[in-house]
């Protein structure tokens, strides 16, 4: 069983309104909607925007249980296409649409998956107003009866369903022998996590499989449909426990809980075909993340099933028949299977024969196992998705996901290392325009957003887009960023601004001596925490940039923990970010919005309005501070969006934004910087 992860970007973008009284131009909201261009190819017969970040062709694939039917979702003109075709064939039948509002309101498709072999169920996903004022996001389930033809909302009934958010947890679309069911996570307002429910598809009753318990945050369901284990946390998120039973007549024990800052514990990963035994994931006395068994019975962690000398392990695969465990992935410079299944060790080998130089992934099976979906993509290859049949080793092609992006068109992405300033080996990948010519390229530093997280070698489109207009672009997987194991994961703990910003430095001086960027032609662009990293480049290294852009970053750090309407975590937020006021002087030292003045070069800002995680007033606060200290500023607020883009017609004008900001600033004419003089090494010292 795995769980892959989509990202969709939205839409609902306002015309521009270019305040003279100021240096730069600042977009305000209007009802008025622009247009942008859905053209796949400029005048100069490169991609567009619109062809890296519109919707793809299809999204949300599924095959149905017997393996003999696709469903999926195809967007056109505002309009989301809900359809089913045989896998076999070709004839595509439409089955239900959502048309794209132009207003408050406005819907999209979350997800897709089927309820035995003649039911689709579709998530929508809607504006909600919180309490504070905020549009969050919340999600209602519909199912579409192909051989009536009827649509029903399945929550209609539900307790609190008026009030609950999201309505799409499921845990298990697939249930043996019983196709009129899904397992589904339930949070109600009078409880304080979640339950377990069996629900109906026909009616959408209810029937409680394991009751909510404090702090529950994730049921998990063996291949028979067997809700045994729960997941869960403190209030505050830093307390993790996990819940277990043999069997559903035994009762919930808890097996684990521990802080995740400051002891060892493990996590559930995956159920074992053995019913007395569970995978779970932990460093146990080593730095790396591996897999071990856990005895339900003896209440004792096991042996060591496998672990990566170099690298996290983040992710499993077990068969949905009977459990038994395939495979396990981790990521080095590229991600890596290491299987225990020979079987299907043998088939991946056959696919990866049939699709060379791409990385190829089942991503869902029939019931039976005998048919698969397969998703293939790289660095310079855009999701093409095949039909694979096992016992003939064959594969048919479906559909490419973005038809209009050619392979040959791409840049290669290649992993690199430096060594930051105190020996700590930082790891990369770096994407040089295909075909520029040798020496130092204008360049662009993307840190990646979390922090907790990575950048990968594979698919982006913001890197290939920016490669497309003439960019080296550097992505790096600073201290604090996953992957790399458990102490560099916490060198990045409270160091925003401090070592973690170091990290960016050194990589630009590593470029600039390694001869791959020109000092004069450097930028540097991030989403969310990368947004932060952006903006405190510009602040703490102003000599380094030249221009800087921020999407739904941070700009102070201190009104970001004080707003205790969004981060009412103190215990998760203090020991990576750091403590509102023991570390105030910190914290204000590294708020870029308290230091705009000492930022040389132009600025674009981006953000939605309705954003729930960080909040429009942090790109506010930036731009007045940037407006009152003379600079350069470009901004941009979407109306109605959150974090991240779900209308992809603000995803397209925001990275033609983007690119033409660059283009501006960093491919014309050599310059120097601000300032008048050439970029000198960074001090180390803080701001």
């Amino acid at each position: 069983m795995r769980a892959s992860v989509g990202r969709r970007f939205a839409v609902l973008l306002l015309a521009a309104l270019c305040l003279g009284a100021i240096s730069g131009c600042r977009t305000e909201v209007r009802a008025a909607r622009q247009q942008v261009s859905t053209a796949a190819f400029d005048e100069q017969h490169r991609p567009t925007a619109a062809a890296f970040f519109r919707s793809p062709l299809v999204s949300h694939p599924a095959l149905s249980p017997d393996g003999k039917t696709l469903a999926g979702i195809v967007e056109h003109g505002g309009t989301e296409l809900v359809f089913v075709r045989p896998v076999a064939g070709r004839d595509i039948k439409p089955v239900g649409k959502l048309q794209r509002t132009e207003y408050r309101g406005s819907k999209s498709i979350r997800a897709l998956g089927w309820g035995g072999d003649q039911r689709i169920i579709v998530s929508l996903e809607s504006p909600q107003l919180m309490a504070v004022g905020v549009r969050a996001r919340q999600t209602r389930l519909m199912v579409v009866d192909l051989q009536s033809g009827r649509v029903n909302y399945l929550g209609k009934n539900w307790p609190f369903q008026a009030y609950s958010q999201y309505q799409d947890d499921v845990i298990a679309w697939r249930l043996p022998d019983d196709p009129d069911h899904i397992l589904l996570d339930w949070w109600q307002p009078d409880q304080n996590g979640v339950s377990a429910r069996r629900v109906n598809l026909d009616n959408g009753s209810m029937e409680t499989e394991a009751h909510a318990q404090l702090g529950m945050i994730r049921w998990h369901a063996n291949h028979l449909g067997q809700v045994l284990v729960g997941s869960g946390a403190s209030r505050t998120g830093t307390q993790l426990f996990t819940v277990a039973r043999v069997s559903p007549s035994d009762r919930f024990e808890e097996i684990v809980r521990f802080d995740s800052y400051r002891e060892p514990g493990f996590e559930f990963a995956a159920f074992s075909e053995n019913p007395q035994h569970i995978y779970v994931w932990s460093s146990g006395d080593g730095d790396r993340l591996g897999l071990y068994t856990y005895d339900l019975v003896r209440h004792a962690v096991g042996p060591l099933v496998y672990a990566h000398p170099e690298a996290d392990l983040d992710g499993i695969w077990t068969s949905e028949r009977d459990d038994h465990l395939i495979a396990v992935h981790y990521t080095t410079d590229r991600p890596h299977w290491h299987f225990f299944d020979q079987a299907m060790e043998r088939e991946q080998a056959a696919i990866d024969a049939a699709l060379p130089g791409t990385w190829n992934e089942i991503v869902e099976m029939d019931r039976d196992e005998h048919v698969a979906l397969v998703v293939a993509s790289s660095d310079v290859v855009a999701p093409r998705y095949f039909f694979f049949e096992r016992a003939k080793h064959t594969l048919h092609p479906l559909f490419d996901a973005y038809p209009d992006l050619h392979a040959d068109a791409m840049s290669p992405m290649q992993p690199i290392s430096f060594q930051a300033r105190d020996g700590l080996k930082i790891h990369g990948y770096l994407t040089r325009p295909r075909n520029a010519p040798p020496g130092p390229l204008p360049t662009i530093i993307h840190p990646h957003g979390g922090p907790t997280t990575r950048d990968v070698w594979g698919w982006d489109p913001e890197v290939q887009f920016l490669a497309s207009r003439g960019f080296a672009v550097l992505q790096l997987n600073f201290r604090g960023s996953t992957g790399y194991g458990a102490h560099h994961r916490a060198a990045g703990y409270r160091q925003w601004g401090l070592a973690m910003q170091d990290d960016i430095t050194d990589a630009a001086q590593w470029l600039v001596a390694q001869g791959i960027a020109d000092p004069q032609r450097l930028g540097i662009y991030g989403a969310s925490y990368g947004g932060y990293a952006a903006l405190m480049a510009l602040v703490k290294t102003p000599e380094l940039f030249q221009a800087g852009a921020s999407l739904a970053g941070v700009s102070d750090i201190i009104e970001l923990l004080d707003n205790l309407d969004f981060y009412a975590f103190s215990d998760f937020n203090t020991p990576r970010v750091g403590d509102s006021w023991k570390d105030r002087d910190q914290l204000a030292a590294v708020s870029p919005a308290r230091h705009a003045d000492r930022i040389r070069a132009p600025v674009l800002i981006a953000h939605g309005t309705q954003d729930p995680i960080v909040h429009v007033n942090q790109a506010n606060r930036m731009i007045d501070a940037l407006e009152k200290s003379g600079h350069e500023v470009e901004s941009v607020l979407y109306a109605d969006e959150v974090h991240g883009f779900i209308d992809e017609r603000n995803a397209i004008d925001f990275y033609t934004k983007l690119a033409s900001f660059f283009e501006r600033h960093l491919l014309g004419p050599r310059t120097q910087t601000a300032s008048g003089a050439a970029p000198q090494p960074d001090t180390g010292t803080s701001p």
